[in-house]
C-alpha cells in the first residue's frame, strides 16, 4: 500500500462533527472530526465498527467540498480519524491545511506507512497494536523510526501480556532514539485504569502517560459524534 492513500473517488466521509479531543495531547481541546470510512485492520476491541467499510460511508466529497466543510468551523485544530484514514489521500489536503495554520492529528493503526514528506503542522497519534488486539502483526517497522517527540505512540491494553507489550516495545525501539510521547489506555470495560497507573509505578514508566477516553466518560460511551 502506498502513503498517498488506496481510495480513490473523493474522500468517503462516516462523519464530520466538533467536539473535544478524548484522549491523547489535545485531551480537553476542542477540535474538528473528520471520521474516514474503511480499515485494513478487524482488533478484537473495535470501538467504531460503523466505520470499517466503504459501505459505513455516509458521503463522498472532493477535496474542495471537504475543505470548506472544515472552514465552516471556528476551530484550528482537527483530526482525521476512521476507520483507518491513512486509507485516503491525505498528503493534499494536509499539506493546504497546514498551510492554513491547522494543527493536524492524523489517527492511524500503525499498519499502514506514514508520508515520507510529512505536511505542515501535522502529527500522528500511533497505535501499537498489542498481542490482545489480534492484529499485532500487521505492525510496520519503518513507522516507528518516521515518529518524533511531537507524535503520539498509543497502546491500547486489556491485560499484563499487552501492558508487557508496551513495556518491551519502549525498551527496544526508543531506548536511544528520539522519542515520540507514550501513552497507554485501557480497552474499555475489560481491565480497570488503575492497574495500568499500578504498572506504570511499578515498572517507573517515567515516559508514560496512562490515560482514558474522556469522552466515554462524559457521554454515553456507545454515544457517536462526540
Amino acid at each position: 500500500m502506498k502513503n498517498n492513500g488506496t481510495i480513490k473517488g473523493g474522500f468517503h466521509i462516516v462523519e464530520i462533527f466538533d467536539s473535544i479531543e478524548g484522549e491523547g495531547k489535545r485531551t480537553g481541546y476542542m477540535a474538528i472530526f473528520v471520521r474516514l470510512a474503511s480499515c485494513n485492520l478487524r482488533c478484537t476491541y473495535c470501538d467504531t465498527s460503523y466505520a470499517l467499510t466503504l459501505k459505513d460511508t455516509k458521503e463522498i466529497l472532493s477535496e474542495k467540498e471537504l475543505i470548506e466543510k472544515i472552514h465552516s468551523y471556528p476551530w484550528k485544530k482537527i483530526t482525521f480519524t476512521g476507520g483507518e484514514p491513512m486509507l485516503h489521500p491525505l498528503q493534499n489536503i494536509c499539506e493546504t491545511l497546514g498551510k492554513e495554520g491547522y494543527e493536524i492529528n492524523i489517527e492511524t493503526s500503525g499498519s499502514i506507512p506514514l508520508f515520507d514528506k510529512r505536511p505542515p503542522n501535522l502529527f500522528y497519534t500511533m497505535d501499537f497494536k498489542c498481542t490482545g488486539s489480534g492484529m499485532k502483526q500487521h505492525m510496520i517497522e519503518e513507522n516507528f523510526e518516521k515518529l518524533n517527540k511531537d507524535d503520539v505512540l498509543k497502546f491500547v491494553v486489556g491485560d499484563l501480556t499487552d501492558l508487557g507489550d508496551m513495556r518491551k516495545i519502549i525498551k527496544i525501539k526508543y531506548n536511544n532514539a528520539e522519542q515520540p510521547r507514550f501513552y497507554v489506555s485501557p480497552v474499555w470495560g475489560k481491565i480497570k485504569p488503575v492497574e495500568l497507573v499500578n504498572y506504570v509505578k511499578d515498572h517507573k514508566m517515567t515516559n508514560v502517560c496512562v490515560q482514558v477516553q474522556l469522552h466515554k466518560i462524559i457521554w454515553n460511551p456507545e454515544a457517536r459524534g462526540v
